[in-house]
């Protein structure tokens, strides 16, 4: 049997509770407009240093900082 990209199942990841996750907004539009994940808490932070690494970004960006309750 041959098996393709598009056949394949994907894993869903498992987060221990209190794990903090940074995703950048990438939506059009307010980014009060994002709906979190069941069982996550979330706040938008607009900043111009990158929040994972520290280091400086050439502009500010909205980040959206997740957090498994």
């Amino acid at each position: 049997m041959i098996h393709t990209a598009t056949s394949r199942r994907r894993m869903a990841a498992i987060y221990a509770p209190g794990t903090v996750r940074a995703r950048r907004w990438h939506g059009a539009g307010d980014v009060r407009g994002y709906r979190l994940p069941s069982g996550w808490s979330a706040r938008a932070d607009l900043t111009d240093i990158h929040p994972i690494t520290g280091r400086a970004l050439p502009r500010a960006l909205w980040w959206l900082i997740e957090t498994k309750e």
